[in-house]
């Protein structure tokens, strides 16, 4: 093995360029470059998985940058569509915390899957109850299963209880008609029903007293037979 100092030197340069190349590649996929992207990637297919300090790989970056045509391109030429980055977020929970709801449209029709949590347990399920328009969250239902609908994150929370945090009537409504369990506790022991009733939040309290009220009468109803 060569340890020359000229050696040494070119592998340095060598290094330096790779870093370039992959600042060069991180910034065209955010701005929709696809040419810069396309030439690039044919001549080293691995910058598709390559990172940046905060695990981000080219697709995050053009989700981030909300360029539906060039995600669309580093799906075809192969992204992993489901990698997280250094925060446990996926392109689709990028995306749903962007509240792109084009971008996660286009996602979930190529396999994202919306089961992975984040690193702090949240799904993309929770991170929809922050965007106003229900339209996104209704997107992410159509695909989910119960155990989804109901994941608690790591305080316990689940899409219902931030839906109810964020004030959002018609999350908590959409959330409640897939079956949501508005009985579940937080770590702090509260409900979403707790969330619904602080003095700057009340939009979603009828519709949550609503849900339990009927439910205690279908249970009295079941006993009474």
């Amino acid at each position: 093995m060569d340890f020359s100092s000229s050696s040494v030197f070119d592998q340095h340069r060598a290094d330096a360029a790779e870093e370039i190349d992959l600042a060069v590649v991180y910034q065209a996929a955010a701005n929709g470059d696809v040419n810069t992207l396309t030439a690039v990637i044919r001549e080293d297919p691995s910058i598709l998985e390559s990172c940046d300090r905060e695990g981000c790989t080219p697709l995050m970056h053009a989700v981030s940058g909300r360029q539906v045509d060039t995600v669309k391109l580093l799906l075809k030429m192969g992204a992993n569509i489901n990698t997280q980055d250094a925060c446990g977020r996926t392109s689709l929970s990028l995306a749903t915390y962007l509240g792109w709801l084009e971008g996660c449209v286009s996602l979930l029709r190529n396999g994202a899957k919306q089961n992975i949590p984040d690193k702090n347990g949240r799904l993309p399920l929770h991170a929809a109850t922050a965007e106003p328009d229900v339209r996104l969250l209704s997107l992410l239902l159509q695909q989910s299963n119960l155990s989804e609908i109901n994941h608690q994150d790591n305080e316990g929370m689940t899409s219902l209880h931030w839906a109810a945090f964020h004030n959002r009537p018609q999350h908590t409504q959409t959330l409640l008609h897939k079956g949501a369990d508005p009985t579940l506790v937080d770590k702090d022991f509260k409900t979403a029903l707790h969330w619904a009733v602080q003095p700057w939040y009340n939009s979603c309290l009828w519709n949550l007293e609503h849900c339990i009220a009927a439910g205690i009468y279908r249970v009295s109803c079941q006993v009474a037979k």
